[in-house]
C-alpha cells in the first residue's frame, strides 16, 4: 500500500464534533484522497446507536472503524478492483437503480399514486371491442385502424346493434368468442392506463369513442360500477379436468371431487386433503394456500365463489372452472386500507406499470425547457426523406458532411446526425419490432433525445442531490469492500489449509460441549421394582 497520511483535526465537546475549519472541510487525507467531515458525520449519525447493546456509539471508536474502512476502500482502488468489468457492471447497475426516483417528475408520480388509490375504492365492469394494430406499425396503419373502429361505432350508436353481437363479429380480442367482449369487473392498475382512464370516467351504459392503447383502438361500453370488494386469501383443492380431457376421465374427476368434499364435511383436515389430492402442486405443499388476490385476478367462476365466502374456515361446494374442479376455503379477507397504509404498495405497482412513463415524460419536458433543448427539424426532414421509401428504411445516400451536422443540442452538448444514425441502427427491439418506416424513425429519434437528456441529468444528480451522492458512494464502497475482503481474507482463508488446521487446534476447546446427558432416569424403592 502507498504511504498513508492522516490529517485529523478535532476536539470533543459533549457528543458534538468540532472540526478545524479548513477551506474544504477536510477531516482525513488518505493516500492523497480527501475525506470530508460532512461524510464522516453523516455516516456516524446514521449509526449512533450500537445494534447489539443499544448504547450510543462512542465517537472515538467509530472514527477508528471509519479510518479502517477507508483504508480498505483506498487499497481496493490501488489494486484496480474498481476497474474490473464485473465490478464496474455491478456498480453501474446500483447507480441506475438509485437514480430512478430522481429521474421522474415526483409530483406527477404522486398524483398517479393518489389517483390509483382513489380508483381502487371502486370496481368497474365493461365490455370492449378491440381493433388490433398490425405488427411493424406505420402511420397509415393507425389511420386505417382508427377509421375501422369509427365504422364499428356507427353500427353500435346509429344502428343500435347489440354490443356483444358486434363484438363477436368484429373484435380482435381472442376471448370474445367466449365472453362477447365482456371483461367483467376490474379495478385500478389491472388494465392499460388509457383504457382504465376512459372506463373510470365514463357513465354506466355509455359507449366510448375509439380509445388508443398499445394494442390498438378499443370501443368501451361501461356496464357497471360498485364499491371494491377488497382482497381475499384462500386455500383450494384442485382436480384438473379441462374440456380437452376425455369424458370418462372428467366423470372420474367429478366423482373424486365430490368424495373429497363429503370427507371434508365429516371433519377431514383440509390441509392434509390438499397435500394428498390437489393437482395444483404449487399450492398443495402449502395445504392449498394461494396468495392474496382481488377482483380480476382469477377465472370468473373461481373469483365469484371465493368472494362469496363470509367466514374464515368456510368452504365452497365443488366449483367448476375451465381448468377443472375446485373446493375453496376462506382463510382471510381484507378491505382497502387508508392512503398512508396502501401508499407504498400502490407506488411500487405504479413504478412497475407502463403509466410510470407519464412521470418520466413530464420530467423530460421540464429538462428540455431547463437545458434549452433544440432539434434541427430541417436537417431531420432531409435525412428522413432520403432514407425512408414506402415504409422501408435504406442506407443514407447523401453526402458525408451532412452526417457531421448537429441534430440536437442542449446545455452546451450536441449530437450529430451520425450519432443518431448509429443509434437508429441499434435501436431498442421494442421499437424495431413495433414500428416501421417513418413511424419507426420518429420514435427512434424521440427515444434517442430522451436517453441523452436522462443520461446528462443522471450525471448531474450528485451535485443536485447530496443524499443521492452519499448513498451511491456508500453502495460503491460497499461493493469494493466486499471484493477486497473476499480476495484478501475470506477466500484466502478458505484456501489456507494449514492455517485452518492451526486455528482449529488452537480453538477446538472453545466449541466443546460441557458434561451432558441424554436419556431417562428411573427411580425405584427396591431392585425388584426396578427390574
Amino acid at each position: 500500500m502507498k504511504k498513508i497520511a492522516l490529517l485529523i483535526f478535532f476536539t470533543f465537546i459533549g457528543v458534538s464534533l468540532i472540526i478545524s475549519q479548513e477551506s474544504n472541510n477536510t477531516l482525513l487525507t488518505i493516500d492523497g484522497e480527501k475525506i470530508s467531515e460532512e461524510e464522516f458525520l453523516r455516516i456516524y449519525n446514521k449509526n449512533t446507536q450500537n445494534i447489539d447493546s443499544g448504547e450510543r456509539t462512542d465517537m472515538d471508536e467509530y472514527l477508528d472503524l471509519f479510518i479502517n474502512f477507508k483504508l480498505k476502500i483506498i487499497e481496493a482502488k490501488n489494486q484496480g478492483i474498481d476497474t474490473i468489468p464485473t465490478v464496474k457492471e455491478e456498480i453501474q447497475k446500483h447507480r441506475k437503480e438509485l437514480a430512478k426516483p430522481y429521474l421522474v417528475d415526483n409530483k406527477v408520480l404522486d398524483s398517479l399514486v393518489r389517483e390509483a388509490y382513489q380508483r381502487s375504492k371502486k370496481e368497474v365492469k365493461a365490455s370492449h371491442i378491440l381493433i388490433k394494430f398490425p405488427k411493424n406499425l406505420t402511420y397509415e396503419d393507425t389511420s386505417f385502424t382508427y377509421e375501422k373502429a369509427k365504422d364499428i361505432l356507427k353500427r353500435l350508436i346509429k344502428k343500435g346493434e347489440p354490443f356483444n353481437e358486434v363484438a363477436r363479429a368484429t373484435s380482435d380480442d381472442p376471448s370474445v368468442k367466449k365472453n362477447g367482449g365482456n371483461l367483467g369487473y376490474f379495478t385500478a392498475l389491472q388494465m392499460v392506463y388509457p383504457f382504465e382512464n376512459k372506463a373510470y370516467k365514463m357513465k354506466p351504459g355509455k359507449i366510448s369513442n375509439p380509445v388508443r392503447t398499445k394494442y390498438g383502438y378499443h370501443l368501451i361500453k361501461k356496464t357497471g360500477e360498485r364499491k371494491a370488494k377488497g382482497e381475499v386469501r384462500v386455500a383450494h383443492i384442485m382436480l384438473l379436468a379441462p374440456e380437452s380431457m376425455p369424458e370418462e376421465e372428467r366423470k372420474e374427476k367429478k366423482k373424486k371431487i365430490n368424495e373429497i368434499y363429503h370427507k371434508l364435511m365429516k371433519g377431514a383436515d383440509f390441509k392434509e386433503m390438499a397435500q394428498k389430492h390437489s393437482d395444483d402442486k404449487g399450492s398443495a405443499n402449502q395445504g392449498g394456500k394461494l396468495p392474496w388476490f382481488g377482483i380480476g385476478r382469477m377465472v370468473p367462476e373461481f373469483e365469484k365463489a371465493a368472494f362469496s365466502l363470509d367466514k374464515k374456515g368456510q368452504i365452497t361446494t365443488p366449483v367448476r372452472t375451465s381448468i377443472g374442479w375446485h373446493i375453496i376455503k376462506l382463510l382471510n379477507k381484507r378491505e382497502l386500507g387508508s392512503f398512508e397504509e396502501e401508499k407504498n404498495k400502490i407506488k411500487k405497482k405504479v413504478t412497475n406499470n407502463p403509466r410510470y412513463s407519464i412521470a418520466r415524460d413530464s420530467l423530460i419536458k421540464q429538462l428540455k425547457d431547463t437545458y434549452k433543448f433544440s432539434k434541427n427539424d430541417s436537417l431531420y426532414e432531409r435525412f428522413a426523406s432520403n432514407i425512408v421509401k414506402e415504409n422501408k428504411i435504406y442506407p443514407f445516400a447523401g453526402k458525408d458532411r451532412i452526417l457531421k451536422k448537429k441534430l440536437i443540442e442542449f446545455e452546451g452538448h450536441s449530437f450529430t446526425l451520425k450519432n443518431f444514425t448509429q443509434y437508429q441502427k441499434q435501436a431498442p427491439k421494442k421499437l424495431s419490432q413495433r414500428y416501421q418506416g417513418r413511424y419507426f424513425l420518429d420514435e427512434a429519434l424521440k427515444s434517442f433525445a430522451d436517453e441523452k437528456l436522462i443520461d446528462y441529468e443522471r450525471e448531474k444528480l450528485p451535485e443536485k442531490y447530496p443524499e443521492y451522492k452519499y448513498t451511491f458512494k456508500e453502495y460503491r464502497e460497499g461493493i469494493l469492500l466486499f471484493e477486497i475482503m473476499d480476495r484478501k481474507v475470506w477466500s484466502k482463508a478458505a484456501e489456507d489449509t494449514a492455517g485452518l488446521k492451526k486455528y482449529f487446534n488452537n480453538h477446538r476447546d472453545n466449541y466443546k460441549w460441557g458434561e451432558r446427558f441424554k436419556g431417562k432416569i428411573y427411580l425405584a424403592d427396591n431392585k425388584k421394582i426396578l427390574s
